[in-house]
Order: structure tokens, then sequence, then C-alpha cells
């Protein structure tokens, strides 16, 4: 005779059969941890067929009191937002398939609420001119209080469905647009815990606040950039004080992504003004129209540190200036302090072929750094306070003369200046006014130096009250601000932090880095883009300069 077959049961019959002194409550948690994306009548439906079989335990699931038992489930599928979507549109853009193209626009769209027309028209402009398939990154926000909310429903505007996106997708061996990710529109660190989601792909974020990063990796590996989009809907948030602070970092942009080849993409952010225009490298969109026009107030270099600069970096970047003509060209560490590291003093191989090459001396090193700026003295440098500028005056504090021989005549120079009171600034900037005058500008450490609203003062290596410097304490000041120091490209709340123009490997950052070259730009409507190099060539663009 055949053998029976085992009747098949639920994962909620399993755990009752298993577990018989497990109540409701426990059994329905149990049911959401394992199927999260499951409603919650779905869930009190397998619950009750697990526990009713017609008898007490039915009568007593349809009572008041162990209907009571759900309610911090239901609480918490309300307050997170999780409950599966029955709207058609977001189950179509589950299924949105990827079209091969050499360029992407990828931006968010927050449910129940209206576009920015002007900017989506401005889009739609963009990636016709280029070629560029546009993806909208379904997200969603609770508003009880929103104008635009509906009472049951959720939708999305139409002028977005076309380009809805809720899959991931992976556009390049080395990205991916993480569609199928949705973060709480008022999360301050959206990115955070989502590092190695990815694999060692960079990524992309559907969110509406503007944030960049770089996760270390080891040497050989690809850099892994992860960037939020910016939100293509208007700013639509609770009365609350989180619903307030997501408001005020609400970002209309999009991240653009330029497909160079199987090794190499390019991604930048890109923010529009008020009317829906915006700038993207050398192309201005206004009003439907794209011409190639784009200006720019300022460059904003990576650390400079000429004795260890990357001459293929520097190629673009010539490139890039060449283009541009900006009217001020920000530098820092441009000294990179070879001669008078005091990190390396105690290092005797390290000074042996230090003396070996020369490196050792100072005046060779002040004729590299002067070197390298005849060459760019054209793009209006400024020369930021920074810390390895400091290092020679450091050296001058704490070093005996008579222990350096080989420098003892500048050591006794530099000396006098400062005892002077001369060089209130240090004595980088001291020989740069003396060598140039006022073909440059140099800014000291307490100094204001602004740009468009724009603060571009600071080298970000102190901070507040003299303490050390990182972007999320500057991000707390109340302006907008560019930094520098620490080799990673990044960006908060309204703090551009830059790269470097350097080898991403100098010898003293070991192990896992997160350095990239990266520069900084500000357009003519006052909106930063970072310029990040990549590949073997380390170019930043497939467009023609």
């Amino acid at each position: 005779m055949p053998k029976p077959k085992t009747p098949q049961r639920s994962y909620a019959e399993k755990l009752c059969l298993k577990h018989p002194d497990f109540g409701d409550r426990t059994i329905a948690r149990m049911v959401h941890k394992k199927f999260p994306d499951k409603t919650i009548e779905a869930i009190r439906k397998m619950v009750r067929d697990a526990t009713g079989h017609g008898g007490e335990a039915t009568r007593n699931y349809k009572s008041e009191d162990t209907k009571k038992l759900f309610k911090p489930l239901e609480y918490n599928y309300k307050k997170t937002n999780l409950y599966k979507p029955d709207s058609k549109e977001y189950i179509s853009a589950q299924k949105r398939k990827l079209s091969k193209s050499k360029y992407y626009i990828v931006t968010w769209a927050q449910n129940n609420t209206p576009v920015h027309k002007e900017f989506l028209h401005n889009i739609e402009s963009y990636a016709k001119f280029i070629g560029a398939e546009i993806h909208v990154i379904l997200g969603r926000y609770k508003n009880p209080t929103s104008i635009f909310q509906g009472k049951t429903d959720e939708h999305w505007a139409n002028e977005i469905l076309p380009y809805a996106d809720a899959k991931r997708q992976k556009i390049h061996k080395n990205l991916m647009i993480l569609s199928d990710i949705r973060v709480q529109p008022t999360a301050e660190y959206p990115m955070t815990g989502l590092e190695s989601i990815s694999g060692l792909s960079s990524c992309i974020i559907g969110h509406p606040k503007r944030q960049f990063y770089v996760v270390a990796a080891l040497e050989g590996y690809e850099p892994k950039n992860m960037f939020t989009t910016g939100a293509i809907t208007v700013d639509n948030y609770t009365d609350s004080k989180a619903g307030k602070k997501g408001e005020f970092d609400h970002t209309t942009g999009f991240v653009i992504i330029e497909i160079k080849d199987a090794n190499t993409f390019f991604a930048r952010q890109v923010t529009c003004v008020d009317d829906g225009s915006f700038s993207d490298l050398c192309y201005n969109v206004k009003d439907g129209k794209v011409t190639k026009d784009a200006k720019i107030k300022y460059a904003n270099m990576g650390d400079i540190h000429v004795d260890v600069k990357c001459p293929i970096v520097e190629k673009q970047q010539v490139k890039l200036l060449d283009y541009f003509k900006p009217k001020h060209t920000i530098v820092c560490d441009v000294f990179n302090g070879t001669s008078v590291n005091h990190h390396e003093e105690k290092d005797p191989i390290k000074k042996y072929f230090l003396q070996q090459n020369g490196d050792n001396l100072i005046k060779n090193e002040f004729e590299r750094m002067f070197k390298w700026c005849d060459k760019w003295i054209k793009y209006n440098l400024v020369f930021i306070a920074s810390n390895h500028n400091d290092f020679i005056d450091r050296y001058i504090k704490r070093m005996d003369w008579k222990n350096d021989i080989p420098n003892s005549k500048e050591y006794m120079e530099m000396t006098q200046i400062l005892l002077s009171g001369n060089a209130p600034d240090g004595i980088v900037a001291y020989k740069l006014k003396e060598r140039y005058g006022k073909k440059i500008k140099t800014i000291g450490r307490n100094e204001s130096f602004r740009i468009g609203g724009i603060e571009l003062s600071q080298h970000g290596d102190i901070g507040t009250n003299g303490a050390k410097g990182n972007i999320k304490s500057f991000k707390r000041l109340s302006t907008k601000m560019d930094i520098q120091h620490t080799h990673t490209p990044a960006y908060y709340g309204g703090v551009m932090q830059v790269g470097t123009s350097t080898v991403t490997r100098v010898g003293y950052n070991v192990g896992a880095s997160n350095w990239e070259n990266a520069d900084g730009i500000c357009h003519e409507n006052g909106k930063r883009q970072h310029i990040i190099y990549m590949g073997d060539n380390k170019e930043f663009t497939t467009f023609k300069f």
C-alpha cells in the first residue's frame, strides 16, 4: 500500500507543535521575524489556523483579550512602515528590467507626494541629451499630517511611474543600485549598517538626504563608494523633531553614472536649485535646455603633498582647471614635510634613504614645492593653513640645530623669522608670500574665507576648541563648509570633504584604506560636486572637455 502523505503544515503550526506553551503573541512575533514582508492580516490568519482547530482557541482569538496580544505587532508594522505594499505601481516597479546604457540617472520619490515638475522636466531633457536611462527608486514615509496623504491608498506620482524602480540592479561589475532597500527618509545616517550589503561593489541608495562616503578596502581592491540619491519629490514631512530635521536636509537631486568600460565607471551627485535647474560638470540644464557653458566659482583640490603627488591624477586635474579656469583654487598641505617629519625622525632606516636621495634637506624640499607652485600659479591659488605645512614650524620648536647639521643654516634662518614675528601664519605661508606676493592668498588658522556662503578656511584637522576635527563634528556648525585632511572624500549635512592628490599608498596608511583621489568644484549656482578620479588613468568623466 502507498505510504500516506505527511500533511503540509504552516510555519505557525510547526511552532505550535514544537512549543506548545507559546502564546499567540510569541508565535506571531516569530512568524513576523520569519516572514517580515507579510501583512498583519496574513500573520493573524496563520496564527488563527495554527491555534484554532475550531475549538476554544478560535473563540479566544476572536475575543478582545486575545486581539490585544497582537497590538505590539501591529504597532511595529505601523511604526516602521514595513507592511507589504498592495499597489500595482510598486509591484510593477519590482519587475523593472535594466536596459543597457552608457549613462544612468538615479533619484528617489516619496509615496503620496508630488514631484518637483521643473526638475523632472530638466532631468528628462538631460537624459535625452546624453542618452541616459532614468531610475526613480520608490520610497515610503508615513506622514499622517501630510496635505498630500490619501486616507488608505499608497501611490506615487504618475509622472515618475515610467521610471519607477524597486528592484536591485547590477549596472556594472563594480556598482549596484539598491532599489529594493527602503530607508526612513528621516534617518540621520541612511547608509550606516549597509556597508557590506553590496559586497565589493560600490552602491547607490535611494534617500532624500545627500550623503557620500568611501568604505575602506584592502590594497588591490577597487574603491568602494556609497552614495545617496537625493529626491525628485518635494519635501513632505511631519512636524515632529525628526520630520523637521528631515525637511531641513531634504535635497532635490540625483546621482549620474557613466559607464566607461568593463572595468571603470564614474559617479557624481547632482543637486538642483529651487527653479529645478542644475549643473553637472560642463553642462547647465534649465527650462528643458542643455547648454555646455557651466562655470565654477572655485575648485577645491585634494591634499597636494608635492613629494608624493600622483602625476597621473595631476594630469587630469590640469585638464579640469584648464577647462574651467576657476577664480580660486583651494590647496592644502602643499609642503609634505618629508625632510622634517616628526613621525619618522627616530626611524634610522627611513633617514638613511632620505639622505641617499638628498630628501633630508629642507632647502631641497622648498625648491620642490616652489617648482610645483610655479606651474600652478596661473590657477589663482589659495593656500589654507594645514597640518603638513605646520611640520616645519614644529621642527623649529622641538629640534636642536646641533642634532641636524645638514639643515642648521635653514634652521637658523627660519628661527629668526619666527622670532621676528613676521610669520604669524607659519613658515610655509611666509615663504609663499615672499616669493609670489599678491599673486596668491594664504589663509591663517583663525581666518575666514567664504565664497558664495561656503566656508573654505578650515583644513579639517582641528575641530571645536582645538579638538581633533572630523566631518561629522563640522556638520554641526551653522555654515556650509569644504574641508580636506583625511584623504577620503565625503559629504554630510552641507559639509564637503575632498580626497587626496597623492598616490593612495604612502607607507603609513597600511591595511584597509579609504583614501581616494577626489577634488571638489562649486558651480555658479552654488551647488557643489565631487570630482572622483577612477581607473588606471585616473579619469573623471567620459564627457568631451
